[in-house]
């Protein structure tokens, strides 16, 4: 659901689902490490890892609550020879979900119940209630008790760690503080603005490869999302940061798109308040560099006519 922030502006919806997805992908072992240490030392990672994308969906194609699914099934080996499954069950909702821990029991039960496998469960809760932690499933009836106890990783419990994760080197260490910061910020744009601009600053400074800045920068532009005119200024303070780092992480072609979704978003903007802007105006817009852009999405937001933002006065 979209939000309204302080200056009523809307923001874009944040699509966790995706980001989560492509980030435990990438960074799988960074993130067992960093997060499930208890694991870690029990895998033989020089064997690799699959992810088992299809026999997950395959097993819960039928069901209700397969259509819709961020969970991770990954196949890895144990340190004496063993196969083993680990399922990460992953609840992105901001509330409480009364079905999650007979979710997790289910999903585990069918995996189980087809390829008779030893199976690790972990369910990673990056909701915003500190107090929502459903960490076993149970049933009872006439005497049959059932029950299954799994850990859970609450990504607010990091808030206490956050000087250990700015110093960590685990790639999955900014992503976790970027989760922390999208749901700190969550009520103002302002405040995200300074938190993304900060951890870019972070991320920038810890000298990795490119390919994981930029990794992570995706992560970042999809969790932490922006209204049109906070978009445009950040995009502005991250060019500005990599002329004084001397650091480019986007190609030539990739800034030219830069300024073209600038000149977009700002032509959206011009719109959504005058409702109609003039040939003249919109020429203006595409002739312009990303430094004036930006001067006149600031003015949009106190602007009461089209003159006022384009005034040179």
């Amino acid at each position: 659901m979209n939000e309204v922030t302080d200056l009523n502006e809307i923001i874009p919806y944040a699509d966790l689902d995706s980001a989560w997805k492509e980030i435990l992908r990438k960074y799988f072992k960074d993130f067992v490490e960093l997060c499930w240490p208890a694991i870690f030392d029990k895998i033989e990672w020089s064997k690799g890892y699959d992810f088992l994308e299809q026999e997950f969906h395959a097993i819960l194609q039928k069901e209700e609550i397969g259509k819709r699914i961020t969970d991770k099934l990954v196949r890895v080996w144990r340190k004496d020879g063993v196969e083993a499954w680990v399922l990460l069950q992953i609840e992105i909702q901001g509330s409480r979900k009364s079905n999650f821990s007979e979710r997790v029991y289910i999903y585990r039960y069918r995996i189980f119940d087809l390829y008779k496998r030893d199976i690790a469960t972990l369910a990673i809760l990056i909701d915003g209630d500190i107090h929502w932690r459903p960490n076993h499933y149970e049933n009872n009836f006439w005497g049959t008790r059932l029950r299954l106890e799994y850990p859970i990783l609450k990504i607010l419990d990091f808030r206490t760690r956050k000087a250990e994760l700015e110093a960590s080197q685990n790639p999955f260490s900014i992503a976790i503080l970027a989760q922390l910061a999208a749901i700190e910020t969550s009520k103002s744009q302002e405040t995200r603005l300074l938190s993304k601009y900060s951890l870019t600053k972070q991320l920038y400074l810890r000298n990795w490869e490119k390919e994981a800045i930029l990794d992570l920068l995706r992560f970042f532009d999809e969790i932490m999302t922006l209204s049109e005119s906070f978009l445009i200024q950040c995009n502005k303070q991250v060019e500005e940061l990599e002329k004084e780092l001397n650091m480019v992480y986007m190609t030539p072609s990739e800034r030219l798109w830069l300024k073209q979704g600038e000149s977009t978003f700002l032509t959206e903007l011009l719109e959504y308040k005058f409702k109609h802007v003039p040939q003249a105006y919109l020429e203006r817009i595409n002739q312009a560099d990303p430094e004036t852009l930006l001067k006149w999405g600031r003015r949009v937001l106190i602007a009461q006519s089209l003159e006022a933002v384009f005034n040179e006065q």
